[in-house]
């Protein structure tokens, strides 16, 4: 199995914003500073190979993929689910990934959702990413962490 690709990732990130938040993203350079608060969501994965999907982005974009994914105005409403959306568009990234990468001849497990709202992107070993912006200019990043070949 060859070793996963940012343009996987892109692929998988653009797909599942449009379909499940409707909007429409470009591929582009990864942020070099992200002015806090930076939201994080985290969910861990076990198949062949074990890792974490991580999604970063900043609250105006959560707030925007909220507002999209529950067809709702932006606003406090959006804001106060934008944590939640994020979670969700994250499990679903998750399952798109896993079948893409891994298949659906191996048995698969996603765990659990997480969010954090930081001061700063943490840093931390990524084996690929993906960044895109979306249609209102904000970005959104998609890293994978996956564990060394045994």
């Amino acid at each position: 199995m060859p070793e996963p690709t940012s343009e996987l990732l892109t692929d998988i990130l653009g797909t599942v914003l449009q379909e499940s938040a409707f909007i429409f993203a470009e591929p582009e350079e990864e942020p070099t500073e992200w002015p806090p608060p930076v939201l994080v969501a985290r969910i861990a994965f076990e198949s062949t190979r074990g890792g974490a999907l991580r999604v970063v982005t900043n609250l105006r974009a959560a707030a925007e993929i909220a507002a999209n994914m529950l067809g709702i105005d932006p606003g406090p409403e959006a804001d106060e689910q934008a944590r939640s959306a994020v979670s969700e568009l994250l499990n679903v990234l998750g399952g798109a990934f896993l079948v893409r990468y891994f298949g659906t001849a191996v048995p698969s497990q996603l765990g659990l959702p997480s969010t954090d709202v930081l001061e700063a992107a943490p840093t931390s070993h990524r084996t690929c990413i993906a960044s895109v912006r979306l249609e209102s200019g904000e970005p959104v990043v998609l890293e994978l962490d996956l564990e060394e070949r045994k």
